[in-house]
């Protein structure tokens, strides 16, 4: 007996296309059952939601950038509060004619220091933001309704 016959059927009784077909289809209704009533992995018992104060810098970006961080509550998913901000100039470090570095103000590019509310969980591991643990040194891009982002945290604590 052939595995499959002059026919296309499978040990002689069933075609092999409509066992390809009713194959299929039963992935595709265990993957929807999976996804609908399967775990979405996103928060678990033990996790909470909370706010926590992070210290965000944000070097070298031009004035009118700095003036467009705004202070105060902020209408996001991620970020609750400015709660301060502090503007300085950037320091780079420049090479004189002889080779030496020296460390000078940018003559317009500027330092942002902001004290913000961001929206975070806490898990058994620790605070969780967008996903991703919160750590000091950490990348993050942060929309503040006018002005987008990029910088790292400084410093953070939990908050309620």
């Amino acid at each position: 007996m052939d595995l499959i016959d002059d026919k296309g059927r499978l040990f002689g009784t069933v075609n092999i296309i409509d066992a390809l077909a009713v194959l299929l289809v039963l992935a595709v209704v265990a993957a929807g059952a999976a996804l609908v009533l399967g775990d979405d992995g996103q928060q678990t018992n033990t996790d909470r939601q909370t706010t926590t104060t992070v210290a965000f810098e944000i070097s070298g970006v031009q004035p009118y950038v700095a003036d467009a961080v705004p202070e105060g509550p902020i209408d996001s998913e991620s970020v609750a509060a400015v709660e301060n901000k502090s503007v300085r100039p950037t320091e780079v470090v420049v090479k004189d004619q002889n080779g030496n570095l020296h460390e000078r103000t940018h003559p317009r590019k500027q330092t942002v220091t902001l004290e913000l509310t961001l929206n975070t969980t806490e898990t058994d591991d620790g605070v969780r933001f967008e996903g991703e643990p919160l750590e000091v040194g950490r990348q993050l891009k942060l929309d503040f309704g006018p002005v987008t982002l990029d910088g790292h945290v400084t410093a953070f604590s939990p908050g309620n």
